[in-house]
């Protein structure tokens, strides 16, 4: 049999065990390199989309602050506003939305949610 063969009856005389050593440390070193630089790639794209998607519901929000400070009774100002998230100021405006409804509207909701 040839002793070239890797198999079970093969002697073990440690022989390419360093070249395999250093075979998989370069090896491997390659491979984190390569994820690092898509790491980096990918996160720079992500935050400029973050960046922008941050702009886009800054937009929105300022759109919703003036109707909030008119009906919050000194409540809210629009620096305090500015600050919160779009979610927030969202959240905050539907609520002022809601009380601010005609008492038709709220008895037209009344009786819909009824069913």
């Amino acid at each position: 049999m040839s002793k070239d063969l890797l198999s079970i009856e093969h002697d073990d005389d440690n022989e390419n065990y360093e070249a395999f050593n250093e075979f998989l440390t370069e090896h491997t070193e390659r491979n984190k390199k390569i994820a690092y630089s898509e790491i980096e790639m990918f996160g720079d794209s992500y935050l400029k989309e973050i960046e922008w998607k941050k702009k886009k519901d800054d937009k929105k929000k300022t759109k919703l602050i003036p109707y909030i400070i008119k009906h919050c009774e000194g409540k809210y100002d629009s620096k305090t506003l500015l600050e919160y998230s779009y979610d927030d100021v969202l959240e905050i405006y539907n609520e002022y939305r809601k009380e601010n409804r005609t008492l038709l509207s709220k008895f037209i909701h009344f009786i819909f949610n009824l069913s």
